[in-house]
């Protein structure tokens, strides 16, 4: 029609105009309408049974940052989202001091019967701690479920209001900030639940209660007043089999002997569940006690500290079971023998233990312990033993990096030169390794070293190797030295290793079943001596082979 000229007047232009306008809005709300019913219809996600998109859901908020502003972002990816988050009690848990009345409101109207975590880790004022108190009270006492509360001058309200109603409480996080041992001492109702994860840090309970027991997560940290004596540690530890994670970390008692030991007969600690153990700067007669008595054979991550004095765990199997499931989910790992007032190893790796509370705390594996040597002539057994307990966990196949030094002797026995058993049949459960550094001042480990690289049966070493050669992707090695006791003999036994091993090939092609070294350093006299004798390797000797200094 407005091609053929029929509308002629102003006013049924404007007239087309409007209906072509609204044609056009239809069409819009049309497709509004259908491509949100193909969503609903034909969406995988929305065909999912409503308990399972709750779940997804749930697992999609940052509860950590827990706001009713990001729940409403979450609400509007559509409207069964919408309608899911609205309906479900489950998304209006919190109830934080630092969220708005407004939005307080909205959660308590929203969370219906549904438990509710209270949080209260931020101070704002007088004014709005009270109107959070006064929120809080009408929804608990028999809805709390969990509280993270930081403590500190100008809360004590919600702290009087937590002592006369914590009966329902099974996750409690509790930091002292600057208030008074008594002041952040929290008595735990006689009856209620048990509680599950327990973290206090500067705070305290009193250690018999009954709810101590069938725990998931106990972290203690920063304790000066009201340590938990060993027999009520003791206890807890063995009444919760399904413990998770275990943090004791700077526990300073005053008067040590106070808190007590347990009898020899005493059971061992049984946490089949454990997965994190660490103990830092806590009380000797909590390290001698409690420690040697777990047993934990699924822990991945192991930190053993103490600030003033070297922790050592006693040499035994238990110990070693102990420890070989995180050394075998550890990428890098350094072994140090000292020989100072007392003979230790070190075992480390790089363990991450996470500050945060168990809901968002995120575990790296590895360890870092220090076990006690009565003598260097028990070394080959231990190695022995370590060995199998790897191969029961499938060995260590993400360690790329070893370092091994010995140290202290130089300075303790200056005129006696001690010999170490190398980790031979350890070294064997590395197939990944790439990297291997040895400090060894006097020297002795390196002629067997050369001839355990070189195909060498040493020590007990007698797991048979896929390839011709130990360690197959070895592409860096180190050895740093004082002195080479056995100077021609490993002048002949590296010869010899470089010869068979990196092969030179008179078309060009490497013969060898092992990876061409990078970066190979061995002590000056050493590489002097090679250059000087001549050797047939594929190796660059101005490139790869290098002499290395004391100390470099």
């Amino acid at each position: 029609m407005t091609d053929c000229g029929a509308l002629e007047t102003l006013l049924s232009k404007d007239f087309m105009i409007g209906v072509l306008e609204r044609i056009r809005d239809i069409f819009i709300q049309e497709t509004a309408k259908l491509r949100r019913r193909r969503n609903q219809e034909h969406s995988s996600l929305c065909k999912l049974p409503q308990e399972l998109l709750v779940e997804i859901l749930l697992l999609s908020v940052d509860w950590k940052f827990w706001s009713v502003d990001s729940l409403h972002t979450l609400a509007r990816v559509s409207t069964s989202w919408r309608d899911t988050i609205l309906s479900c009690n489950r998304f209006w848990s919190v109830i934080d001091v630092a969220a708005s009345p407004a939005a307080r409101e909205v959660t308590m109207k929203r969370s219906g019967e549904g438990a509710v975590d209270l949080r209260c880790g931020r101070y704002l004022g007088p004014s709005r701690v009270s109107s959070f108190v006064h929120d809080v009270k009408s929804v608990t006492p028999i809805r709390a479920r969990s509280v993270l509360y930081e403590i500190r001058p100008g809360t004590s309200s919600f702290m009087d209001h937590l002592r006369s109603n914590n009966s329902t409480i099974i996750d409690l996080l509790l930091s002292n900030l600057g208030v008074g041992p008594s002041e952040a001492h929290l008595e735990l109702s006689a009856e209620g639940s048990n509680l599950r994860h327990l973290d206090l840090s500067g705070a305290s309970l009193q250690w018999q209660s009954p709810r101590l027991a069938k725990l998931r997560t106990l972290c203690l940290r920063d304790l000066k007043y009201n340590i938990p004596p060993v027999n009520h540690l003791y206890n807890i530890l063995s009444s919760s089999p399904q413990l998770e994670r275990l943090c004791l970390m700077n526990i300073v008692s005053l008067y040590e002997p106070g808190l007590g030991s347990l009898p020899t007969s005493a059971p061992p600690i049984n946490l089949p569940a454990l997965k994190t153990l660490a103990f830092d700067c806590v009380p000797t007669p909590i390290l001698t006690s409690i420690l040697p008595r777990i047993r934990a054979l699924a822990c991945h991550t192991i930190t053993v500290h103490e600030e003033e004095l070297p922790v050592f765990l006693e040499l035994q199997e238990t110990t070693i079971e102990l420890i070989a499931k995180p050394i075998s989910l550890s990428n890098v790992l350094k072994l140090k023998l000292e020989v100072d007032d007392g003979t230790c190893l070190h075992i480390r790796s790089e363990p991450v233990v996470a500050k945060e509370f168990v809901y968002w705390a995120r575990d790296q594996p590895g360890i870092d312990i220090k076990l006690a040597i009565p003598s260097t002539e028990v070394l080959p057994q231990f190695w022995g033993v370590l060995g199998n307990a790897l191969r029961s966990h499938g060995g260590a196949p993400n360690i790329t990096s070893l370092e091994v030094e010995w140290t202290g002797q130089e300075f303790l026995f200056p005129f006696k030169v001690l010999k170490f058993p190398f980790p031979f049949t350890v070294l064997e459960h590395f197939p990944v390794l790439t990297s291997l550094r040895f400090i060894d001042y006097p020297g002795t480990t390196l002629h067997p070293l050369i001839q355990f690289l070189g195909g060498n049966r040493i020590g007990g070493s007698g797991v048979a190797f896929e390839h011709r050669f130990p360690l197959p992707s070895l592409n860096s090695l180190s050895f740093y030295a004082k002195t080479i006791p056995n100077l021609k003999d490993c002048v002949s036994s590296t010869k010899t290793l470089l010869e068979r091993r990196y092969p030179v090939s008179g078309d060009g092609v490497f013969t060898g079943d092992a990876q061409v070294l990078n970066d190979l350093r061995l002590p000056n006299p050493l590489v002097h001596a090679l250059q000087q004798r001549g050797v047939a390797t594929s190796l660059d000797f101005k490139k790869v082979i290098r002499g290395t200094e004391v100390g470099g």
